[in-house]
């Protein structure tokens, strides 16, 4: 298989939410959520394909809305509530490649839920995967987390509280500048070399990081998260 200098965007997408009723294309701050991720993605110049598969009619007609957005329908049963979205992507990807008879230099999955990501995250990311000072098979972006792992807990069925850590914080509570800085997947942009997607994996072990700040970072899953993007994208 011939593998061109091409970035492909994959954009899985289905109907319905366990969280937040429809959100792919509630309406946010004047706008369908979805619009926000595809205009970014056409956008950004990194990207030379972009798709967005759904599985859903009203998903469907409003990404056509936005010039420039391949739109393909996937079999619903890949994308099935508490179903990882690999599925989708990898075989959305494979048709890619069946199709035009060629692998991109990188493929980056996007999506629509983190409406203030910018397109030069997306360039910045895709960057650092294809950059010649690195060996990335991977780049993930993330956030900068408020809460150490030693600050987590898990719950027993009878309430009590068991530290998810072997050594936990102690019986008062420390300062978070004591503890060294973690980050964690904002679910943003997930783009990785077309060898760890025939891996069947979204991304290989050798992972370079791009951090976003806090404020382009909010993944919509329920109706707090939906008030805190459009308070910030109104502002």
């Amino acid at each position: 298989m011939n593998t061109s200098q091409e970035v492909w965007a994959i954009i899985p997408t289905r109907g319905g939410s366990t969280g937040l009723s429809e959100k792919n294309i509630r309406m946010l701050a004047g706008k369908p959520l979805l619009h926000y991720m595809l205009e970014k993605a056409v956008q950004a110049r990194s990207l030379s394909r972009i798709v967005l598969t759904t599985d859903n009619d009203e998903i469907e007609l409003a990404a056509r809305q936005i010039s420039g957005i391949d739109v393909w329908r996937h079999d619903p049963s890949l994308s099935v509530a508490g179903q990882p979205s690999f599925g989708v992507f990898r075989s959305t990807y494979e048709k890619l490649v069946q199709e035009g008879g060629i692998e991109p230099r990188a493929v980056v999955l996007l999506r629509v839920t983190t409406p203030l990501c910018l397109a030069s995250d997306i360039d910045n990311a895709v960057g650092l995967l294809l950059g010649n000072n690195v060996n990335a098979e991977s780049v993930l972006s993330v956030v900068k987390s408020n809460v150490h792992p030693k600050r987590t807990y898990m719950m027993d069925t009878q309430g009590f509280l068991r530290a998810r850590e072997e050594t936990p914080e102690s019986d008062y509570p420390l300062p978070r500048q004591v503890f060294d800085e973690v980050y964690i997947r904002n679910g943003a942009i997930y783009a990785s070399l077309p060898t760890i997607v025939r891996e069947g994996r979204l991304w290989g072990p050798k992972v370079i990081a791009y951090v976003m700040p806090k404020e382009r970072s909010i993944n919509i899953n329920d109706d707090v998260d939906f008030i805190l993007a459009e308070a910030l994208i109104r502002r």
